[in-house]
């Protein structure tokens, strides 16, 4: 039986990707409005990112609980929670908290919290403060003592 998604004389593409974009034209022909859940819901930037960004703390959780050979039961017991707490984080339930999920990462890996402190630290440092004096912008300038051009940090 043929797909009714796609006309028997195209050939359907065996990507998912190339499959979306015929989909997304299909939909648009029909007449529907096709865009982002973020434009959907009508997010901003941040609040799109602060969704991804809790998808993906949701999976590390689950990584890093299983590199270290935690159960659920046991890193719950870490985090003083329980298990079908822990089972919520992985699955990214939205109810989830931001501070649980950074709990359960710190119970999993305990390099984590030096890690988070160092990116913090990295943030907060000046702007000329940070990384080498290369990545710093140059700017001509004319040398009254050299009587030449040359180049310094700004």
């Amino acid at each position: 039986m043929p797909n009714s998604a796609y006309p028997s004389r195209v050939r359907k593409p065996r990507n998912p990707v190339g499959r979306a974009l015929l989909e997304r034209e299909r939909f648009q022909r029909a007449g529907w409005k096709v865009g982002t859940v973020g434009e959907f819901l009508e997010l901003t930037p941040a609040e799109e990112d602060l969704i991804e960004t809790k998808l993906r703390l949701g999976g590390l959780v689950r990584a890093l609980r299983e590199r270290s050979h935690l159960s659920q039961a046991a890193l719950a017991k870490r985090i003083g929670s329980s298990q079908p707490r822990v089972a919520k984080i992985e699955s990214h339930d939205p109810e989830v908290s931001l501070d649980l999920q950074m709990k359960a990462i710190f119970a999993s890996r305990p390099s984590a919290s030096r890690e988070l402190a160092a990116l913090i630290r990295k943030w907060e440092a000046p702007i000329s403060a940070r990384g080498p004096a290369h990545t710093r912008r140059l700017v001509k300038t004319r040398s009254p003592l050299l009587g030449r051009n040359t180049k310094t940090a700004a």
